[in-house]
């Protein structure tokens, strides 16, 4: 008989088992179906309020997770399902979302935002069966490497200790608007350079009068299929707009993500971003996946 457990922390063997479970989910859909962050609260913790489900089977395996964290503006749902039991998986996530959105109701309520990695009609039926609405879609798009196209901007490494307030710093500026993104912190940033795939070589620093103007930090996903070479994050501190810095800083990761031998890259951009969507078609990308944010407030 399948088991549903609701806790705020998990203990590390089950940490372990949900690990597996989204690895396994990993390589039946060629991509991690949680974000860096998810896998990163997973893995590491989190001092947010944090509400987390498990779904076991019979023998007690783990066969589907839900992870739901205050960040304050709302609380960000992820949720996988392995994949053999799929065919079940409008009951196991009504199963999970219901878990939540009790707990978040004995907390007082508050904005829940499920992000999907490549949703399907599933999924939407299931938001749509708590009255979730898609609020954000966000593309991803991968072009060939190497460009072929010339760009004109000098760049450094990133130094792990003189960049990190000044990147916080321009990070928070240049997604103010962005209340997941733009409200890392010093401990975000330590957090995923500890990840095994971080490259200070491949974090591009542009500086114009002294300061750290723009940034193009790259990731390798090298297990993929194909290898991906990722523009991770990049942004332009806002006193420095309209010089042509987010076409050629793109260009210039791209040119990094060459050289270390990728031959694709590939970046995720907000669907109603027009501008950058624009700037990266005209660039050679082409979308290949548009994830979801499904929102709605539980009172």
């Amino acid at each position: 008989m399948q088991s549903v457990v609701v806790t705020e922390h998990l203990a590390p063997a089950t940490v372990a088992e949900v690990q597996h479970l989204v690895t396994t989910a990993e390589e039946r859909d060629g991509f991690r179906p949680i974000s860096d962050q998810a896998w990163l609260d997973l893995s590491n913790g989190t001092t947010a309020p944090s509400i987390r489900v498990t779904l076991t089977a019979d023998d007690d395996s783990v066969i589907a997770y839900a992870q739901a964290v205050d960040i304050g503006v709302e609380w960000t749902l992820e949720t996988v399902v392995h994949p053999d039991v799929r065919i079940e998986f409008a009951p196991i996530a009504t199963r999970l979302i219901t878990a939540v959105t009790d707990a978040m109701h004995e907390r007082g309520g508050g904005t829940l935002a499920w992000t999907v990695l490549g949703p399907t009609p599933q999924h939407d039926a299931v938001a749509a069966s708590f009255g979730l609405q898609a609020s954000r879609r966000l593309h991803q798009m991968r072009r060939a490497l190497p460009t072929g196209l010339d760009f004109d901007v000098r760049t450094r490494s990133f130094d792990a200790v003189r960049d990190v307030d000044d990147w916080v710093r321009v990070n928070a500026r240049a997604f103010a608007w962005n209340p997941e993104q733009g409200t890392w912190t010093v401990a975000s940033l330590r957090m995923r350079m500890a990840e095994p795939w971080f490259d200070a070589d491949g974090f591009l620093i542009h500086e114009r009068d002294g300061r750290m103007a723009a940034f193009c930090w790259t990731k390798v996903h090298a297990t993929a299929t194909p290898p991906l070479g990722e523009i991770y994050v990049i942004a332009v501190d806002p006193d420095f707009h309209g010089l042509g810095l987010g076409r050629a800083m793109t260009l210039a990761g791209l040119h990094s993500l060459s050289e270390r031998g990728l031959r694709t890259g590939m970046l995720f951009v907000d669907s109603d971003n027009v501008a950058a969507v624009r700037l990266y078609d005209t660039l050679g990308f082409a979308i290949t996946r548009t994830d979801c944010l499904y929102t709605a407030a539980i009172t």
